[in-house]
C-alpha cells in the first residue's frame, strides 16, 4: 500500500503556481473551499429544522463544522496508527487531515433547500412533469432515457461534485474531490438489488455523480488507480465522521427546542438499546453489557447534580463521551481493514458492525426518528419546504417548455419576443449558472442545423440550469422568491 499513488497534486487545470509538496496544495484547497460562496450559503440552509431562528440550533453550516472536527480527529489517531506501520511519512499527514477536513466541511454542499424534503421536490418534479416533456420530443433517441434516469435522480452528494467543479469552478485536487464521493454509480445507473450480493450494494445504493460529471470521474479513477465500483480510502474517514457527528448533534437540537426533555432521551435509550435483545444480527452479550446505558446512566448523575443546566451537562456528557469512543473505534476499522479500505473495496461503513459502537449509532438514530423527525413541528416545516420547491420548479417550469429555437433566441438576445414571462424567468437566474449552461452547450449553438440528438443534449443541460439554480438557493431565499413569484403574502 502506497499512499503516493492516491495523495497526489493534481488538478483538471494546471496550478498557476508549481513546485508545491502534497500539503502546500491540499492546504490551496483549503482556501478555495472556506473562501467559496456555497460553503457561506451553508448557514442558511437546513439540516433538521427549517428557517429555524435561533442560532444554537446546528445549520448545514455549523453541522459541517463539527464534522470537520471529528473528521480531523479520526485522521490524527489513524495517522499515529500508520506511522507506527511505516506506512505514511510526515511529508503527506498534514495534507492526509486537510483533505479529510475540507471534504467533512464540503460533504452537504449539494444539499438543496429543506433538506431532503426539497430534494423529494426536485425527484417528483423530474419524474412528473421534466420526463414527460423529454420522452414527448425525444423518445427515439438513443440517450433520451440514460438522460431521463441521470436527471429522475437529484441527490446532494452527486450535486456537491457538480455544484464544486463545474459551477464554482474551485479547480480542487484531484485527491480533494475523490474524497467527496461517497458513491460510486452514476444517477443514469440502476440501483443495485439486495440479492446482487457482492455488487457495491454499499457504495452503489445512491449515486455518486451526474452524467455531466463522468469525464472528471474518469479522470479521477485513472489519476488515482481507483478501480471500478471503488472507493477513495480517505472517503470512509468523511463518512465516520458525519455519522457521529449527527448521530447524537439531532438530539441535542431537539432538546435545546425542548421538544425532548432529557428524561425522555433518557427513558428513550434504555428502551431502544433494550429492544435489540432477540434481533437478528445482534448479540444479545452485547446488549446485556449495555454500554450506551452506562454512558446515559453517567450523564444523568452528572445532570442532576447541577442546580440551573441540567440539559447542557446530559447532552454534553453524553456527546463527549460518544464522539472520543467513536472515533477512536472509526480509526481502528480503518486500520483493522486497511487493504479494504486503501482499495476502495470495503463495501460498509466504518461505524458498521455487530458490536456496542454500532448499536450506540444505531439507538440515537432510532430515537431521532421516532421522536424528532416525525414531531410535528418539523413535519410542518418540511412540507412548507416541500411546497415553496415544487411551486418554483413548476413556475419556472415555462422555460423548459419552450423550444430549442426560442431558448436559444433567449440565451443570445437576453430576451424574446411575446414571452415576457419566460423573458423574466431566465434574467432571476444566476449569471453563473447560465455561464455553466453556455459552456456545455455553446457547441451545439454554433451549428448551422442542429440534430436531435443535439436537441436532446441541450434540454437536457436545460433541465441541468434550473436544477442547479434553484438546489442552490438557501432556505430563506427560496421562501421569498416563492412568496414573491406566486404573489402570495
Amino acid at each position: 500500500m502506497n499512499y503516493t499513488e492516491k495523495l497526489k497534486i493534481t488538478r483538471c487545470n494546471p496550478s498557476s503556481v508549481g513546485g508545491r509538496s502534497f500539503n502546500e496544495e491540499m492546504e490551496s484547497d483549503r482556501g478555495r473551499a472556506i473562501n467559496s460562496a456555497a460553503v457561506r450559503r451553508l448557514q442558511q440552509k437546513t439540516q433538521v429544522f427549517p428557517l429555524e431562528s435561533n442560532a444554537a440550533v446546528r445549520s448545514r453550516l455549523t453541522h459541517s463544522l463539527e464534522v470537520q472536527q471529528v473528521g480531523r480527529y479520526i485522521s490524527k489517531i489513524v495517522l499515529e496508527l500508520l506511522k507506527k506501520q511505516g506506512v505514511i511519512t510526515d511529508n503527506y499527514s498534514e495534507g492526509f487531515v486537510s483533505a479529510v477536513e475540507i471534504a467533512c466541511l464540503l460533504h452537504d454542499i449539494g444539499n438543496p433547500p429543506f433538506g431532503h424534503f426539497g430534494e423529494e421536490a426536485i425527484n417528483l418534479w423530474t419524474e412528473s412533469f421534466l420526463s414527460n416533456i423529454i420522452r414527448s420530443q425525444f423518445e427515439n433517441e438513443d440517450n433520451c432515457e440514460k438522460l431521463i434516469k441521470d436527471l429522475c435522480n437529484f441527490e446532494g452528494n452527486a450535486q456537491g461534485i457538480r455544484l464544486l467543479h463545474q459551477i464554482q469552478k474551485l479547480n480542487l485536487t484531484y485527491t480533494q474531490l475523490a474524497c467527496l464521493i461517497k458513491y460510486t454509480r452514476p444517477a443514469y445507473e440502476d440501483k443495485p438489488l439486495m440479492s446482487d450480493i457482492g455488487e457495491f450494494n454499499y457504495r452503489k445504493k445512491k449515486p455518486g455523480y451526474y452524467f455531466t460529471e463522468e469525464e472528471l470521474y474518469r479522470k479521477i479513477q485513472n489519476n488515482l488507480a481507483m478501480d471500478e465500483g471503488c472507493r477513495f480510502p480517505l472517503t470512509y474517514i468523511m463518512e465516520a465522521a458525519d455519522d457521529i457527528s449527527y448521530c447524537i448533534a439531532d438530539v441535542d437540537d431537539a432538546v435545546d427546542k425542548g421538544i425532548l426533555s432529557i428524561e425522555k432521551v433518557h427513558s428513550e435509550i434504555d428502551r431502544i438499546w433494550k429492544s435489540f435483545r432477540g434481533k437478528d444480527g445482534v448479540d444479545d452479550v452485547v446488549v446485556d453489557d449495555g454500554y450506551l446505558l452506562s454512558i446515559a446512566e453517567y450523564a444523568m448523575q452528572k445532570a442532576n447534580k447541577e442546580k440551573f443546566n441540567r440539559n447542557h451537562i446530559y447532552i454534553l456528557t453524553l456527546r463527549t463521551t460518544l464522539v472520543n469512543d467513536l472515533a477512536h473505534y472509526a480509526a481502528k476499522r480503518y486500520v483493522d481493514n486497511h487493504d479494504l479500505v486503501f482499495d476502495g473495496k470495503l463495501d460498509e461503513s466504518l461505524l458498521d458492525g455487530c458490536d456496542k459502537y454500532n448499536l450506540a449509532t444505531e439507538t440515537l438514530r432510532y430515537l431521532s426518528i421516532n421522536n424528532v423527525f416525525n414531531h410535528a413541528e418539523v413535519e410542518n416545516l418540511e412540507l412548507k419546504g416541500y411546497s415553496v420547491i415544487s411551486g418554483l420548479l413548476k413556475i419556472y417550469s415555462k422555460l423548459i417548455i419552450l423550444s430549442f429555437e426560442d431558448f436559444k433566441e433567449l440565451v443570445i438576445s437576453n430576451r424574446l419576443k411575446m414571452k415576457p414571462i419566460e423573458t423574466r424567468l431566465f434574467h432571476k437566474l444566476s449569471s453563473k449558472h447560465k455561464a455553466t449552461y453556455l459552456s456545455a452547450v455553446s457547441f451545439i449553438f454554433e451549428q448551422k442545423e442542429v440534430s436531435k440528438s443535439e436537441k436532446l443534449l441541450e434540454i437536457y443541460h436545460r433541465s441541468r440550469l434550473l436544477i442547479d439554480y434553484i438546489s442552490g438557493m438557501t432556505d430563506g431565499f427560496a421562501l421569498d422568491e416563492y412568496h414573491n413569484l406566486s404573489a402570495s403574502i
